[in-house]
C-alpha cells in the first residue's frame, strides 16, 4: 500500500485501486455521532440499526457529486415507524428513529424485528437539488427484504446504478465506522488502466475480513493498512464528516406563525407554555404567553396601521 491515510475519527476517505476498476471509502464519526444521539437515549439495537444506516448513507452520498442532498427513510411496522438520515453535500449529517414508547426491545433484535416485522417496511432514498429549479433529482424505493442494512444499500446500488457495490457497516453508541467497495464501468478511461481483471473478487474477499470490532475500534488508517497492505492504493480525498441539525429560533417561529395566534393561545390557556421539539437533535424551543406576542407583533401593528387608514 503506497498511500498513508491520515488518521481523524470524523473522516470520509475515498481511495482508488490502481490498475483496476475498483474504487473504495471509509467513513468514522465518534464525537458528533454521540452528539447526535446523546438526548434521544435509543435503546441499544435501535442505535445500532441507526448508526448502520448513517454510516451507510454517508457512504452513498459520498459517491453522488452534485449540489443537494441525499435523504434514506426508512418506514414500517415495528417498534421502529420510522428512520429518516439526511446528509448534504459537505457531509453534513444529520439522522433520528421513531421508536414505539412502553416496548421493551432487546439488544439483539435485528432489522426485520425492528422495523420490518410484517413485510410492509420500505426504504426510500431521495436525491434533493438545492436549485430550486432543479428540485428533486431522483427517488427510489427499495424493499426491506434482508435483516442487514448493508445488503438493503447493496440492492438499492444495484437497482438504481446497475453498480456492485459491497457495503461494511458497524454502530455502536460511541462511534460508527463503515467501508464501501464499488465495480466502476470498465468503459472509456477506465478501461486503459484496468489491467487487474481479479481485482474486484480478490479486493472484496480482503474487505470481507473485517469484523465490526475492528471497524469501530481502529482508525482509518489501520484498516487500511490491514487489509490492502499488499495493493497499490491511490488516495483520491480526504474530507470531514460533522453532525449539523438545521433547527433554530427562527424556524420554529416560523412554524409557529403558520398555525396562528389564535391556536397558539388556546394552547398556552391549557398548558400556559408551548414547548417544540426537534426530532433530530431533540433540542427542545419553549415559548410562554410573551414570546408568542412577540412572534405576532410586527403583523399586529400592520393591522391597526390599516385599520386606522
Amino acid at each position: 500500500m503506497e498511500t498513508q491515510v491520515q488518521s481523524n475519527p470524523q473522516l470520509m476517505s475515498k481511495f482508488l485501486f490502481d490498475q483496476s476498476c475498483v474504487r473504495g471509502e471509509h467513513v468514522e464519526l465518534d464525537q458528533d455521532w454521540q452528539s447526535m444521539i446523546q438526548y434521544h437515549h435509543y435503546p441499544k439495537c435501535v442505535t445500532r440499526m441507526l448508526g448502520e444506516f448513517t454510516a451507510g448513507t454517508l457512504l452513498l452520498a459520498a459517491t453522488i457529486k452534485f449540489n443537494g442532498s441525499v435523504t434514506l427513510q426508512v418506514r414500517g411496522d415495528g417498534p421502529v415507524s420510522m428512520l429518516v438520515v439526511e446528509v448534504q453535500n459537505n457531509l453534513a449529517v444529520r439522522a433520528m428513529a421513531k421508536v414505539s414508547p412502553n416496548i421493551e426491545l432487546s439488544d439483539d433484535m435485528d432489522m426485520t424485528q425492528l422495523i420490518n416485522a410484517n413485510g410492509k417496511g420500505q426504504c426510500v432514498i431521495t436525491l434533493n437539488s438545492f436549485d430550486k429549479v432543479t428540485g428533486q433529482l431522483y427517488q427510489g424505493v427499495v424493499a426491506l427484504n434482508s435483516s442487514s442494512v448493508a445488503t438493503v444499500l447493496e440492492n438499492y446500488m444495484l437497482q438504481s446504478e446497475q453498480l456492485h457495490t459491497r457495503f461494511w457497516l458497524a454502530s455502536s453508541a460511541e462511534k460508527i465506522a463503515g467501508m464501501l467497495i464499488q465495480k466502476m464501468p470498465d468503459i472509456g478511461g477506465n478501461s486503459e488502466n484496468n489491467t487487474d481483471s481479479d481485482a474486484w473478487n480478490r479486493i472484496v474477499q480482503l474487505t470481507d475480513t473485517i469484523t465490526s470490532d475492528e471497524l469501530l475500534s481502529l482508525q482509518g488508517t489501520e484498516v487500511l493498512q490491514r487489509l490492502y497492505w499488499q495493493e497499490k492504493l491511490q488516495l483520491l480525498a480526504c474530507e470531514s464528516v460533522v453532525f449539523q441539525c438545521h433547527c433554530s429560533r427562527s424556524r420554529t417561529d416560523d412554524l409557529l406563525r403558520s398555525l396562528g395566534q389564535k391556536e397558539l393561545q388556546e394552547h398556552l390557556e391549557k398548558e400556559h407554555r408551548i414547548d417544540i421539539t426537534c426530532q433530530f437533535c431533540n433540542r427542545v424551543q419553549t415559548y410562554d404567553e410573551e414570546d408568542v406576542k412577540n412572534l405576532f407583533i410586527n403583523e399586529n401593528q400592520q393591522t391597526e396601521e390599516k385599520t386606522i387608514q
